[in-house]
């Protein structure tokens, strides 16, 4: 198994055009052990890849929310 931090090391090189930051692959890194901890596997491209749909949901939705503001305004 990859440690964390290693595994930190390594979402975020694969994923270094998307502009995600450490902060958001610590934060859904620990989200996606908690919610979904008999699927890690081990920090292979499968969990990273997981790690990288949470952060476009999340993205996605505070996109959404600040859409929905700026409709409201």
């Amino acid at each position: 198994m990859r440690d964390f931090e290693t595994f930190i090391t390594y979402v975020l090189v694969c994923y270094d055009d998307t502009d995600m930051t450490k902060k958001e692959a610590i934060k859904y890194t620990k989200m996606y052990n908690k919610l979904f901890p008999n699927l890690w596997g081990g920090g292979d491209s499968l969990d990273r890849e997981k790690v990288l749909q949470l952060i476009d949901m999340a993205r996605g939705d505070a996109l959404a929310k600040k859409h929905k503001e700026e409709e409201v305004a």
